[in-house]
């Protein structure tokens, strides 16, 4: 732990390492890069598989961390208002710039329209973020509830809830009402216990760094050959279509498996550098603008064509690791830029309201 933060340094490296996953799962999906199983895959096509089945479990990281992080933190009510006020500038900035530079359509120009992008918590705009809202709003429960229960008592209630919401779906050909594929309250609960288990008792079968690397790998890969299954299948029987999908849910076990690995990894790490854990405690909180930046109803099918990524699978393979590779690192460099700038504007806005607390104080 840095001696000038509370936060663990490595915990914030992986959280900007997630967060570049993300942006890879984005723009891999949403440029058509993704060939389906069911039939021949070109080289680039598998590496981009690649790159998805090692940032699947980013999502669930996330997740994980707040659970890590949370769990020995305090609800301020100031955070919250703050997550809300910024999550509805990211989605309703450039809904307004488009709509003022007559870039919507007509069909784009509803109260639909408008609902999702300025209610967007309410709207699930970011799915991710009404979920971490809710949990938020009951994290003063759920940390009290961690504390009063014994070790024995939160992993048996772990591993029931991963039944119901994640081992029987996975090993079962057809689809449960009850399966979300991982988006909603409930698995970000699951992940946010798991995460909380991490810190207040530690996981013994994977104590090690190198165990949660190789649960990490190990995780990729079977999401990876999964997919290549399901997908021969498909193609050999006609059948099971509306599965194909299933090895890249979040509430998937190979998923899960993938993401808890890298986690361990991360909390067993050694200490980095001090100088090094400063800029990256500096860094890290600018994650989540990332996010809310690339996933803006306007934006989240848009920025991909800014870096010419639809249709480069047919580019030699080199040129097409190299653009993938510069389309996720500029985004992330882009969202940070820009989520530094409203830190300054929100700093700005805080600093009258932090003196005269001050002021009161003494």
């Amino acid at each position: 732990m840095l001696k000038n933060s509370s936060r663990n340094a490595n915990m914030e490296l992986l959280r900007i390492i997630s967060m570049i996953m993300v942006t890879t799962l984005h723009a891999l999906a949403k440029s058509d890069l993704l060939p389906t199983f069911v039939f021949h895959v070109s080289i680039n096509g598998w590496i981009a598989w690649v790159f998805e089945a090692l940032s699947i479990g980013a999502v669930n990281i996330f997740m994980l961390i707040s659970g890590y992080f949370l769990v020995n933190s305090e609800f301020k009510l100031k955070r919250l208002i703050e997550l809300l006020v910024q999550t509805f500038l990211y989605s309703a900035i450039p809904f307004i710039v488009f709509l003022a530079t007559g870039r919507l359509t007509a069909e784009e120009r509803n109260i639909y329209s408008l609902l999702n992008n300025f209610l967007p918590i309410h709207m699930e705009t970011y799915w991710f973020i009404t979920a971490y809202v809710v949990v938020y709003m009951l994290s003063p429960v759920i940390t009290k509830g961690l504390k009063a229960v014994t070790k024995k008592q939160l992993i048996t209630a772990i591993i029931c809830l991963l039944i119901y919401e994640c081992f029987i779906k996975s090993i079962l050909p057809f689809r449960l009402t009850t399966d979300t594929k991982g988006y909603g309250f409930l698995w970000y609960l699951i992940m946010f216990l798991i995460g909380a288990y991490f810190k207040l008792f530690g996981f013994k079968f994977i104590d090690k760094q190198y165990k949660g690397w190789i649960l990490y790998f190990g995780g990729s890969v079977l999401v990876l050959l999964g997919t290549f299954t399901i997908g021969k299948i498909i193609a050999a029987t006609d059948r099971l279509g509306g599965m194909q999908g299933l090895f890249t849910e979040y509430n998937h076990v190979f998923t899960l498996i993938a993401a808890v690995g890298i986690f361990a990894a991360f909390v067993h790490m050694k200490p980095m550098n001090e100088k090094l854990g400063k800029v990256i405690c500096l860094l890290s909180p600018m994650a989540l603008g990332v996010y809310l930046f690339q996933e803006s109803l306007v934006l989240r099918f848009e920025w991909q064509k800014w870096f010419g990524l639809p249709g480069s699978l047919e580019l030699a393979t080199p040129i097409f690791v190299l653009r993938v590779m510069a389309a996720v690192l500029g985004m992330y460099a882009l969202g940070t830029a820009i989520d530094f700038v409203r830190r300054m504007i929100f700093k700005l806005v805080y600093m009258p309201f932090d003196n005269r607390k001050k002021q009161v104080e003494k």
